[in-house]
């Protein structure tokens, strides 16, 4: 399902709702540092690391693919299904955008984001881009991409991946419209896209306090 493309309006003021989806991005790297595989490959040395590549390429399928399925499949309830998410990558220090939406999805929703859940980013003649972020249908909805560190109105983010962020999007061409698409092929995504309870909620803030962000602003 197709739920964004881009167009020229231009949302340039930094409100509250913004703010605090920058805060959430800001969160989940703070809580979860990890190393990309994807920008490693972006950088204009990486074939004279193939070898490095290679290490994290194995363990990021082993450690935190693997082993989220793994903890997955296993878990009897809420919780567990949680963990599974964050466990892997909180012990391998490894993660690219896909855990990086996951993670973000968490943390939003720890701290009262509702309706949102993980898009990747097409053209929109269908060419997948391989990028996920949390997008969040608000009034005016928004995306939140901690994988590159911040969180924007649609368009403004659609922008900057056109401008700011040409080394890892080199494959989009100047005539290249560009969108969000729904992505829901996967068990993770329709479990995270649901808006977690109150009580749900509390749990996780007892055993994941640090995932909260209180709003001073707000």
């Amino acid at each position: 399902m197709r739920i964004s493309s881009i167009d020229n309006t231009n949302f340039q003021s930094r409100n509250k709702t913004i703010r605090f989806a920058d805060d959430i991005a800001r969160r989940v790297n703070q809580c979860y540092t990890r190393v990309s595989l994807s920008k490693i490959k972006s950088f204009s040395n990486a074939e004279a690391h193939s070898c490095l590549i290679e290490d994290i390429s194995d363990r990021l399928v082993k450690n935190v693919r693997m082993k989220k399925e793994d903890l997955y499949q296993d878990a009897d309830s809420f919780c567990k299904k949680i963990k599974a998410f964050i466990t892997p990558v909180k012990e391998s220090g490894l993660g690219n955008c896909g855990e990086s939406a996951q993670l973000s999805s968490i943390v939003a929703k720890v701290n009262g984001v509702k309706d949102c859940n993980i898009a990747h980013l097409y053209t929109t003649d269908e060419k997948d881009l391989d990028h996920a972020v949390l997008f969040v249908y608000d009034k005016t909805p928004y995306i939140i991409d901690a994988w590159l560190g911040f969180a924007d109105y649609v368009p403004n983010a659609l922008n900057k991946y056109r401008t700011l962020f040409t080394n890892i999007f080199d494959d989009i061409k100047p005539e290249d419209t560009l969108t969000f698409i729904s992505y829901t092929d996967d068990e993770y995504t329709d479990f995270l896209k649901n808006n977690f309870t109150r009580k749900q909620i509390n749990k996780l803030k007892k055993i994941y306090p640090e995932q909260f962000i209180k709003r001073g602003y707000v």
